[in-house]
């Protein structure tokens, strides 16, 4: 079964040009990092695509492994937007100067952004 998992996932970053989103692998030229701030079991519900899952009570010990640069273009989202303004906060108070809060992953997906 992991072999037919790693083969479609190989296949679809092949094929639709996907943007994996890991440490160390910035966000697309242009684009805010895009911080689902949900929990895991939530994020694997449905998120945005190219976000990743740092649940608001983990971004402070885990953000500079994703924005290691404090200008980094980030963006937040979670079920409410009471989560993601918490961690706004959090980064904020980290030295991060460029962090939004969008609100809700309603909010996002009213704004365009795809889910998977």
């Amino acid at each position: 079964m992991k072999k037919l998992n790693t083969a479609g996932l190989l296949a679809a970053i092949l094929c639709c040009n996907v943007v994996l989103a890991e440490p160390g692998n910035p966000p697309v030229a242009g684009q805010p990092l895009i911080i689902d701030v949900r929990t895991a079991d939530e994020y694997q519900q449905a998120h945005i695509q190219q976000a990743v899952n740092i649940p608001f009570d983990q971004i402070a010990d885990r953000i500079a492994a994703f924005a290691p640069d404090h200008d980094t273009r980030i963006a937040l989202y979670c079920r409410s937007g009471r989560r993601s303004g918490i961690a706004e906060q959090t980064l904020r108070q980290l030295g991060y100067s460029q962090v939004e809060n969008r609100g809700s992953l309603d909010d996002m997906r009213r704004s365009g952004y795809p889910t998977n």
